[in-house]
């Protein structure tokens, strides 16, 4: 009956095709937005997908476009007599309009608003704490070993990566390589029991396959946990007897807070 029907349409709200093609075009206006307006995408993924997702977006853009379009002209060269008697654009004989998706389209929003309202930041502290057993193996140095380091006493800034290859390559081997050479870290705080980390995250992708690279730090108080420093220390070795670990140490000399850098991993 037509009046059940128009009752079940108003229980069963749908997003017609003209919505869709709006939602495409906001999606594709967010990740541009991110892209290349404030530069966030790399809190999600790694600087050079931004080749990936400028495309992307663009297409989403045209896609929506068209869309919207082809919906506009398809309105205009509607009879009206068509709309004055309740015929089905498509002809369903049951009366269902197949120009519009189900509720469940709506949830295309979603993205939308995290975007522009409640961008999630970088991954931090609690990501890094989150599985403690899951520390990063060891990172593998270049092709033909890391560079000799400056005998200057100046701090040599390098990654958490370099830093933690230097330290086990210098654990397995010749610890005087490494031994007494100040060095530069640049990464945010991490509580570890009662004293604490500097850490980095390492991405492959993107931030759904972050892995932790720590290094406890010594001799330092410990700032709140998220922010960011700049740690000078030199590395400490194990103590004699004890088992290679990935979990470094470093003796602090000095702490400096710095603001979150552009690219937050590694």
């Amino acid at each position: 009956m037509p009046g059940r029907r128009s009752q079940r349409g108003h229980r069963r709200p749908a997003v017609s095709r003209a919505a869709q093609n709006l939602l495409l075009i906001l999606i594709g206006a967010a990740v541009l937005w991110i892209t290349l307006g404030s530069g966030e995408y790399v809190n999600y993924v790694r600087p050079g997908f931004r080749f990936l997702l400028v495309p992307a977006a663009l297409a989403l853009l045209v896609l929506g476009a068209a869309g919207l379009r082809r919906e506009w002209r398809t309105t205009d060269h509607t009879p009206e007599h068509a709309h004055e008697h309740g015929d089905a654009p498509s002809g369903d004989d049951h009366g269902h309009d197949h120009s519009r998706g189900p509720r469940t389209a709506w949830l295309l929003c979603l993205p939308i608003l995290a975007v522009f309202l409640i961008a999630p930041p970088a991954l931090g502290s609690f990501t890094a704490t989150r599985d403690t057993g899951r520390a990063a193996p060891p990172p593998t140095g270049p092709a033909g070993g890391f560079k000799p380091l400056p005998a200057n006493g100046t701090p040599v800034a390098m990654s958490m990566g370099e830093f933690i290859g230097r330290a086990w390559e210098a654990q397995t081997s010749d610890p005087s390589r490494f031994q007494g050479v100040p060095v530069r870290l640049t990464g945010f705080v991490t509580p570890a029991g009662k004293g604490w980390q500097i850490t980095r995250l390492k991405i492959a992708c993107c931030a759904g396959d972050a892995v932790p690279f720590p290094v406890r730090v010594r001799g330092l108080p410990r700032p709140p946990a998220d922010t960011w420093v700049e740690v000078v220390g030199i590395w400490k070795p194990p103590g004699p007897g004890t088992k290679g670990t990935s979990v470094q140490e470093l003796s602090g000399r000095s702490l400096k807070r710095i603001k979150k850098p552009k690219n937050p991993y590694e």
